[in-house]
């Protein structure tokens, strides 16, 4: 038993003097670089900045970016260890290594050097305190109304994150009345700013408003699948996971894309551009009356459209069910041949059969 415990006390006391000596290291390396550069912490913080960037309390968009920003802020920590010492420190030095202290999980000391950065300025270091006190991060207690006053400090100093925060502040009715006018506002100002958090959620209540009271989502002509997918493709653009996720769904027709209604918007909206590909598809959900009421005049403008468009190879005309392509339906055939021969492209017969004869005279209209 004795022998244990002295184990451990032993093992407890080198663990303690390791902490000290790496103490010691970062004191000795921030000291050694303020003396060593000739404006000394003025410089140190120059250098801070240049390596770590301006502060910033945003999510990184993916563990790559995570691993990519923790990794700079260590090849920054001497300058702005050295940035942070005597009777004047940078606040954004101060930001800096209180995020490296958040993560390294020494929050109390944390959560005093961003009262420290948030006292000289730093926006971000207020959206910082604000999700301690939020979500309770490090056992720090939670306290509703002082997260609300350092999100709402940050949102007026222009902070993206702390302004994409208060709108769930404002969804969930979090220590602010609910308004979902104001939420709506909130993220669409940050998701238009590039903040990739507020794309994903504004995407997600335009594609399923069910947060929104009715009036407003009807008010809103919600749901609005072309504006979801603007913003998923805007935070897909950037490298998110999630959203690229969400734009293979609409490709291929699953998750919420799998409504016909969300997916007849999506089509027509693509149409309206000049999507050779998203005009056959209308055309051929109109030829079986997928989603849509059966038309086959509907369905042959449709190919004709998209055979014009020169972007699609007329062989991969209409669509398949299950993995095979099926026999065209006789009275889409027949709407199809004629426009055709209408157009002096088509010499035979109008006998439905969709051919050698018939799919040369869409080429030449492709070609056209």
């Amino acid at each position: 038993m004795a022998t244990g415990m002295g184990l451990r006390t032993g093992r407890s006391m080198a663990g303690c003097n390791l902490a000290k000596m790496a103490t010691q290291l970062w004191r000795a390396t921030a000291l050694a670089v303020a003396m060593a550069v000739p404006a000394q912490a003025e410089t140190a913080a120059q250098m801070c900045t240049q390596i770590a960037g301006k502060p910033q309390a945003e999510a990184p968009i993916s563990r790559a970016a995570y691993d990519v920003y923790f990794s700079t802020l260590a090849r920054a920590r001497p300058y702005c260890e050295a940035a942070a010492l005597g009777a004047s420190p940078n606040p954004e030095a101060l930001f800096h290594l209180a995020v490296m202290m958040q993560r390294e999980g020494v929050h109390a000391h944390a959560t005093q050097v961003f009262e420290l950065a948030a006292a000289g300025g730093v926006a971000a270091a207020h959206t910082k305190l604000a999700d301690y006190y939020n979500f309770g991060i490090g056992g720090t207690p939670e306290n509703i109304a002082r997260a609300v006053e350092e999100y709402t400090k940050a949102a007026e100093a222009g902070d993206i994150a702390a302004k994409s925060s208060m709108a769930i502040m404002y969804r969930l009715g979090r220590g602010v009345p609910r308004d979902s006018r104001k939420m709506l506002a909130l993220l669409q100002e940050t998701a238009d700013a590039g903040y990739h958090v507020s794309q994903l959620r504004l995407a997600e209540l335009y594609l399923s408003p069910r947060a929104l009271p009715p009036a407003l989502a009807r008010q809103l002509a919600l749901p609005n699948p072309v504006e979801a997918v603007r913003y998923y493709q805007m935070a897909a653009d950037q490298g998110s996971t999630e959203a690229q996720a969400k734009i293979a769904q609409i490709y291929e027709g699953a998750g919420e894309f799998a409504d016909p209604t969300i997916k007849l918007r999506l089509l027509e909206h693509a149409a309206k551009g000049g999507d050779g590909q998203a005009l056959n598809t209308l055309g051929f959900m109109h030829e079986r009356g997928d989603g849509v009421a059966y038309n086959p005049q509907e369905a042959a403008k449709y190919y004709i459209v998209a055979v014009e468009t020169g972007g699609l190879d007329v062989t991969k005309l209409r669509g398949r069910v299950n993995g095979y392509t099926p026999y065209w339906d006789r009275q889409t055939a027949l709407e199809f041949q004629r426009i055709l021969q209408e157009r002096g492209l088509y010499m035979g017969a109008l006998d439905a059969q969709v051919g050698f004869g018939t799919l040369a005279a869409a080429r030449k209209l492709a070609q056209k």
